[in-house]
């Protein structure tokens, strides 16, 4: 398979399961939402602390260059006072049932180890999610703000199957015992079992 159909086919896989966020037009810059435009998983996240926000998928070729692709998807983000962040899908954060993201925070798998490359991303792939933008550890890629210029600022997300999505680090220090951000362990809106 040619690297460009290989990009578009990850990109794709990302992309389809991502939920369109509602009410994106009325909020230019990935700003926060103001209350009266944010759309009921929006609420549901700014409510149990979070910062709701649109974001959209970006490909940050070698790591030094950043390509904003299609797509948009509310994002809740959570800042701890020590300054770490943890990220989630504002939809996957209130779904009504469980997700494969909520399931695999709140019973944290082991690792397996031995993952070349960026541990969170090989983490999330053995949990049988994918964070990848191509065929090589150095297609990089993640979630931002619209507008964004700084590939580092773009955050891996890990994507399952169902379209939920989770900080990739922030899912890989959870199993480790680390809270980044927050604990969201009971801010999912569905019971978890």
């Amino acid at each position: 398979m040619k690297r460009s159909h290989a990009i578009a086919a990850s990109v794709a896989l990302l992309l389809s399961a991502s939920a369109v966020a509602a009410n994106a037009a009325d909020s230019p810059g990935g700003a926060a939402q103001p209350a009266k435009h944010r759309s009921a998983a929006a609420s549901w996240c700014v409510e149990q602390g979070g910062k709701a926000q649109v974001q959209v998928p970006y490909y940050t070729k070698t790591g030094t260059q950043i390509v904003q692709l299609g797509g948009e998807r509310e994002m809740c983000t959570f800042t701890a006072k020590d300054g770490s962040k943890i990220m989630i899908g504002a939809d996957t954060l209130a779904a009504d049932k469980p997700t494969l993201a909520a399931l695999a925070y709140i019973h944290k798998p082991a690792d397996p180890g031995g993952h070349p490359g960026n541990p969170s991303i090989g983490y999330c792939k053995a949990l049988n999610g994918t964070a990848m933008y191509g065929p090589k550890a150095t297609d990089g890629g993640g979630w931002a703000p619209k507008g964004e210029t700084d590939p580092s600022k773009a955050i891996a997300a890990c994507m399952f199957g169902d379209g939920s999505v989770i900080d990739a680090w922030g899912l890989k220090y959870h199993t480790g015992g680390v809270i980044r951000g927050a604990d969201l362990t009971k801010k999912f809106r569905a019971d978890i079992p």
